[in-house]
């Protein structure tokens, strides 16, 4: 009997071996470092993929095949799930590897730019210390605002709290027994953000958090507010945020992720030139190019995610996920209303 194709995309060498020797015995298995395309995908009933390819209508309709998305993020938003829906694909995902890696991330980030760590470190490499440059902010005492109280928003809470910090939260789905366990309050939107000295975000990508915070959101702020964001990159209207940042109404800025944050890879802006396509590329390129030489912003590339501990969580549900599938009996599916 023929075995079914399984195409992996965005998949490290590190992690190939893990996937062949867990799912090599039931599937034909492709592995590509490189993102999504349906001629990779040729003949694919299943494929699996990362945050970084979008699986579009137009590649899903060149895959008559397809019978199933394993996502290998919690995310999905880089999956047209209308179009998955329509033509009987299911989409998985790894609901929960996160919530530890991501929190502890987000404190990081938070932690840096209050602190200005990274002047702090080229200062000493440059031989040009000056102490009260380098003068930052504590977060004992202070009040963080959560935005997005799920798994991972639940645990930067508890990090909080070990921090001193008072914590106050937003989300449309609130978790009144989680707010009480671990003593943080919720609150709408205005009123959280009129009162955080740290904005940490924990919100998924939809087309109601799209540009969540823009420059009406600003403006409610707190002066010498400080933003994190290890979520998606859209809940952040780019050219609002710069504008906060170079006015100082907002001190600092931790960004994991960004707007067209797949423009990071791209070896300089005469890529996208050539490209004759100068629409919202171009201004997400102009956004990543001006928040880069801010010196109150710290950006990283979609990293909050990468520890060895849940890489390990990614490779095991992952295939628990597609083995499920195969026996007519799928886990963490995303529900075809959503």
């Amino acid at each position: 009997m023929t075995k079914p194709h399984l195409a992996f995309f965005d998949v490290h060498e590190l992690d190939q071996s893990a996937y062949r020797a867990g799912l090599a015995d039931e599937f034909e298995l492709t592995m590509s470092e490189a993102g999504l395309t349906a001629a990779e995908a040729s003949g694919a009933e299943v494929i699996s993929v990362h945050v970084t390819s979008q699986v579009t209508a137009e590649v899903m309709a060149a895959l008559p095949k397809l019978k199933l998305i394993a996502c290998r993020t919690t995310g999905y938003d880089n999956v047209d799930l209308a179009y998955a829906a329509a033509h009987d694909i299911a989409v998985v995902t790894v609901p929960a590897y996160g919530q530890d890696t991501v929190a502890e991330y987000a404190f990081l980030l938070m932690m840096a730019v209050s602190r200005r760590l990274m002047l702090s470190a080229h200062s000493v490499r440059a031989q040009t210390v000056t102490p009260t440059k380098l003068t930052g902010h504590e977060l004992a005492g202070k009040t963080l605002g959560i935005i997005g109280t799920g798994r991972i928003g639940r645990q930067a809470a508890r990090i909080a709290r070990g921090f001193s910090m008072t914590v106050i939260a937003c989300d449309v789905y609130p978790n009144p027994a989680a707010a009480t366990e671990l003593g943080f309050t919720y609150a709408p939107l205005p009123e959280v953000l009129a009162a955080a000295d740290y904005l940490t975000l924990h919100a998924p990508a939809t087309p109601e958090t799209h540009h969540l915070l823009g420059a009406q959101q600003f403006a409610q702020m707190k002066p010498g507010v400080f933003i994190v964001n290890t979520a998606r990159g859209s809940l952040i209207d780019t050219p609002a945020l710069i504008a906060a940042l170079n006015s100082g109404h907002v001190a600092g800025a931790g960004l994991d992720v960004l707007e067209g944050e797949e423009l990071l890879s791209l070896p300089d802006e005469l890529t996208l030139l050539s490209a004759h396509e100068l629409g919202d590329d171009a201004r997400h390129v102009l956004g990543i190019d001006i928040l880069r030489q801010l010196p109150n912003v710290l950006i990283t590339s979609h990293n909050a995610y990468n520890s060895f501990e849940a890489l390990g969580r990614i490779r095991d549900v992952t295939i628990a996920n597609i083995h499920a599938w195969r026996q007519g009996k799928p886990q963490n599916v995303v529900e075809k209303h959503e």
